[in-house]
This record gives C-alpha cells, structure tokens and sequence, in this order.
C-alpha cells in the first residue's frame, strides 16, 4: 500500500503544483491588536504557507471509546501526549432550545471545553446537524423533497428558518475568553450537500434555494453582529470543479473552501479514498488558490481504522500533497465500540498515529 500511496500522493502535488498559483503569505500583521478572527484566519494561513495541516477530532475532550463524561482526558492525548490542535463540536439540538446535543453532550460542558481549547492555543470547529425547523425530523430525514423550498420559499418557513439561525448566532456570540474577547470559530453549515443523506442535500433542494440556506443564514448573522466566525463550505466528494462549485453560495459568503470524504471498505477501498480525496480536495485547493480563500479537509476518517496504518499510509500522503489548512476526523463514540475514528490506548493503529503525530507536516495543540 506504501509504493501506491505514496506515488498517488506525489502524482498530485506535481498536478497541484502546476495548477494552483502558490499564494504570498499574509500580510504580516500585528495578532495581538487585530480582531480575533484575523488572528484565526492568519494561523490558517501560516499553517499552510509553511506546509504544515493542524489536526483535528470531534467531541474529542468530552467521550472517547471506552468512557464518558470524564474531565481531562481525550483518546489523542492518551494515546500521543498531546490534545488536538482542532476540536470539532456539532450544534444540533441547539435550535430547539435543548440542554444537550444530537449525541448527548451538554451544552454548558461544550462551552466549557471550548473556552479551554482556545485557553490552550487550539481552534474550534462546529458542524450542525439540525432537526428541520417548521417539521421537526432530524437531519436524516430524507422524505420530503420539499423541505428547503418550505423554509425559504414562505414566510412561515423562513420564521423557522431564522430562529433556528438565531439560537447559533447568539451561542457564538456568548463565547467568550477569561478576557471577555469573543473566541473566533469555524461554522460548517448544511455541509455533504452534495450527498442525498441530509434534508438539505441535493435531492431535496434546488441550487437556488441550497443557496438561499447560505444566505439567510449569513444575514442573521451580521444583523447580530456576529463577527467571530470563519465560514466554511464542505461538499461531499466530487468528481469535477463544476460539481463541486454548482451550489457554491459565493465568496461573500465563504471563507474556507473544504470537502467531507471517508474510507469505505477497508483496504480493498484505499484506491478510491485516494482518488475521490485527492480529485476533491485537488478542486477545494486551485479554487481557494484563486479567490484567495483557505482549503480543508473538514472530515474524514476510516471507521474503526479496519486500515491499522491509515494514518500514515493513507492520511498523510493525501494531506502532504494538498494544502489544506487542517483535518478533522469524526468521533470516538463511547456508546458504539466500533465507531472510532482516532486510536485509543492499546489499538493497533496506535503506532501509525503516533508516526503521524511525529511527523513535521502535522500540528497539534502545543
């Protein structure tokens, strides 16, 4: 798998290199006085000027594979010594006014681990997975091909609509550092819309009403006064820049150009994460190297790492040829024991991951 992956890799930062203007670095600027979202946004950028991806897990401090609730511990800290750089959380249950998220994660805890990620030098990152405002099924459900139109194409959708906005926009607002300074984030709204999973994927919208998603959600947001998001668009896999751009709601609205792609069916499936990953995240790159916009690799991941040296074999060839900013793999579920995503003290991939920790493209928290 070593010669493969390593080849794939190399064949596409030769393509990459080619195709995608090499961006200047940012301006520099002084990151003690600007607002904290250029601080964020200048990291990024830092990170991948010198060629370097910081690392990511979702609810990485709350759960891990073989425990709940604990303070203090993450399967990535167990496992290499070191917190993430990137810690992901997922806001669906917010809209609705609950105490705890989708996967039972109290939201005042969330809060919490957010203003120590950030006390720490780390970044955060937010998915939603929300329940339809005017129905109320979760984000899965698929049955109505209709359930964007009616949010954005009637009055009472749209109320809907914007008070669900709202409860996010004024959580990002109430995030606050021991100063008082809001903590600049990443939102990854209506992400894998590509996909026909979620209410909001392709089969249920029309392009022009995806967008209007985007931007209703986006002028909720600046009506509040929200200035501490960075704002990330995350297409499934696509196989061309006109897939991917099709539902692009436009760079006024985005910051960082990303793509949401696992690795199905173990090793026999690593020739097509390679070529969907690369072919994908290759488009996130040029595009973002032409609007001046920051490239991701928003989730990834290989589901109870079935490929024992994915990290190395896999990840890192994807993320050494493409320059993304950071990746994020999913969860470490504490309730499902094969729904992992990073090592956990004493699993085989242990060795990987800590090669992977070790190696100079990767960043962690410290």
């Amino acid at each position: 798998m070593k010669i493969t992956a390593i080849a794939i890799a190399m064949a596409a930062a030769s393509m990459l290199t080619a195709s995608c203007a090499k961006q200047a670095p940012a301006e520099e600027q002084d990151t003690t006085t600007s607002a904290p979202v250029e601080q964020l946004r200048a990291r990024l950028e830092s990170a991948r000027n010198e060629g370097k991806v910081l690392f990511g897990h979702h609810d990485d401090p709350v759960y891990g594979h073989a425990w709940n609730g604990d303070e203090g511990r993450s399967d990535v800290l167990e496992v290499c010594g070191e917190y993430p750089a990137v810690m992901n959380w997922d806001l669906g249950g917010l809209e609705n006014g609950d105490g705890a998220n989708l996967d039972s994660v109290p939201f005042d805890r969330m809060k919490r681990e957010i203003i120590a990620q950030d006390a720490r030098g780390g970044i955060n990152s937010f998915s939603w997975h929300l329940r339809h405002p005017l129905t109320n099924v979760d984000s899965w459900a698929t049955a109505d091909t209709a359930a964007v139109s009616a949010l954005v194409n009637t009055s009472e959708g749209r109320a809907a609509l914007e008070k669900s906005v709202d409860a996010v926009a004024d959580f990002f607002l109430s995030l606050k550092n021991s100063e008082g300074a809001r903590i600049a984030v990443i939102f990854r709204p209506w992400h894998e819309h590509t996909g026909n999973w979620f209410w909001w994927g392709s089969a249920n919208s029309t392009v022009d009403d995806y967008k209007k998603l985007w931007e209703i959600t986006r002028s909720r947001f600046d009506a509040k006064g929200v200035d501490n998001v960075l704002w990330a668009y995350s297409p499934d896999r696509c196989n061309s820049t006109e897939k991917y751009l099709e539902r692009y709601p436009g760079d006024e609205y985005v910051d960082i150009l990303g793509a949401d792609i696992y690795h199905f069916g173990g090793s026999e499936g690593t020739p097509v994460y390679f070529r969907d990953a690369l072919t994908t995240l290759g488009v996130a790159a040029r595009e973002a190297a032409r609007r001046g916009k920051l490239a991701a690799f928003t989730e990834t991941g290989c589901e109870s790492l079935v490929v024992p040296d994915w990290y190395t074999e896999c990840l890192l060839p994807i993320i050494s040829a493409v320059p993304v900013s950071y990746v994020t793999v999913w969860r470490n579920a504490h309730d499902k024991p094969q729904h992992f995503y990073a090592p956990y003290p004493g699993h085989e991939s242990c060795p990987s991951f800590v090669e992977f920790y070790n190696n100079p493209v990767t960043i962690f928290v410290k």
